[in-house]
């Protein structure tokens, strides 16, 4: 039960009584599952944030007042981030969540607050887990949204399990964004034969960052500050799809364009199980 006001000589009822004790020892828990901006109810209550994609708490002003308190927790993959709306949030230590990670978000007054985080946050790991995307059933693209934000410089993305229903390659676009992509790949045969080096010239897609294969989806990218407004670089390794050859590629996005997100494709066929998963480098 969310805190209440109650006025003069108002008589309680039993229901409200017991509601009232259970609520200090059990607090009010509302769980959400997408982004969510506070509201005056979530006063003295426990939100629990439970998304595989990142998501954000959003804090206004005018809604609560000095002294009010409410816990944040966060048990999903999905980095969750306390973020300021209209209200000022102050915090000794990171705003971002990690999984299982929670704190307190305590009001001075009614449009300043300090966020008090518990335990590890995402920002004490070299590496983060952003997002975990699920590849569905026989699909010919993968979009992943809020994979990139201000919290991170660089990311590093992975693709595995699944199938494809062709032996192809991955291909990769911000969203938004077709036109300006570059890559440089050096190929090299296992068997020791002469390799070869293959150019993509201003391109509406990175046309080869991962493997597609019947036992399997092959993927392993890094990249450099998608979410700041300037050119994007990167790099990938993978395999052919036959096992004969092995590649590192080079990539460059030519436009100076924030992202926030990412859509994974196979050159041909379609897609079926395995994981996108989008990682964070720590800044500090």
């Amino acid at each position: 039960m969310a805190i209440q006001t109650f006025t003069a000589a108002q008589v309680l009822t039993a229901a409200q009584m017991n509601a009232l004790q259970g609520n200090d020892y059990n607090q009010t828990v509302s769980t959400k599952t997408a982004s969510y901006t506070l509201v005056a109810a979530d006063k003295g209550t426990k939100i629990v944030m439970n998304s595989a994609s990142a998501t954000t708490i959003t804090v206004n002003t005018s809604l609560f007042s000095a002294g009010d308190t409410l816990t944040i927790l966060n048990i999903a993959a999905g980095v969750t981030t306390v973020t300021a709306g209209t209200a000022t949030v102050s915090s000794a230590g990171s705003l971002a969540l990690s999984q299982y990670s929670s704190g307190t978000l305590y009001f001075t007054s009614a449009g300043v607050s300090v966020f008090q985080a518990n335990g590890v946050t995402a920002s004490a790991g070299g590496l983060t887990l952003i997002s975990a995307t699920t590849i569905g059933t026989t699909v010919s693209s993968v979009a992943v949204s809020n994979a990139f934000s201000a919290l991170y410089d660089s990311y590093f993305v992975t693709v595995s399990g699944g199938v494809s229903s062709a032996q192809s390659l991955l291909t990769m676009i911000f969203t938004g964004s077709a036109a300006s992509y570059y890559r440089a790949t050096v190929n090299v045969v296992y068997s020791g034969g002469a390799g070869t080096f293959i150019a993509q010239n201003n391109d509406s897609s990175f046309t080869d960052v991962g493997t597609c294969r019947s036992d399997g989806l092959f993927a392993a990218i890094t990249l450099n500050h998608p979410f700041l407004t300037k050119p994007t670089y990167g790099s990938c390794g993978s395999g052919s799809t036959a096992n004969t050859a092995g590649k590192l590629t080079f990539l460059y996005h030519d436009l100076a364009t924030s992202y926030s997100g990412l859509t994974i494709s196979p050159s041909s066929g379609t897609l079926t199980g395995g994981t996108i998963r989008v990682y964070g480098y720590a800044t500090s």
